[in-house]
């Protein structure tokens, strides 16, 4: 049987992206009215489509959030990302070293979304892929030449479950 997890969005996140949206969306409104209505011209326009881009992406974002899953099976831990931050990675169980409980910690970013996920470079621990929706909630998980951070929900039990089925 499947566990599927569906994590926990922290607000502070959610609410930090969606603020972003609104501004970017007043931006690009602005910047149109005056490429239209000031000698800004052609500039203002290009400069609000480049923000509609930008916005575009920003919901992307947004809607990632909500669509992160952790899917766990008999053979395999599948963390279910949007490609704007890495794509989804299947782990196969059978590779995984340990699954520890950590803080979310702070590393150097080498590709991905902030406050979301992507690759980083974590002190001590070295590259690790990130997915994460909180900052309280957080599974470090070491795999045959590869790290993870997830933040599912209720991260106790499904460590147990994770630890649990690579023990069968």
């Amino acid at each position: 049987m499947d566990i599927v997890n569906v994590p926990e969005v922290s607000n502070t996140t959610a609410w930090m992206y969606g603020a972003i949206v609104v501004f970017l969306a007043a931006m690009g409104v602005a910047f149109a009215f005056a490429g239209f209505l000031t000698p800004m011209g052609t500039a203002g326009i290009a400069v609000s489509i480049l923000l509609i881009v930008i916005e575009a992406v920003m919901v992307l974002l947004l809607r990632s959030l909500y669509r992160t899953r952790y899917i766990l099976t008999d053979e395999e831990l599948v963390i279910k990302t949007s490609k704007l931050i890495g794509g989804s990675k299947t782990v196969p169980l059978k590779t995984i070293d340990s699954v520890e409980t950590t803080p979310i910690p702070c590393g150097i970013r080498l590709f991905g979304a902030s406050f979301h996920g992507g690759y980083y470079q974590v002190p001590d621990i070295g590259r690790t892929f990130q997915s994460i929706t909180n900052y309280h909630d957080g599974l470090l998980i070491r795999a045959k030449n590869k790290n993870y951070i997830i933040t599912p929900k209720d991260r106790m039990n499904f460590k147990e479950s994770i630890e649990t089925k690579r023990k069968v």
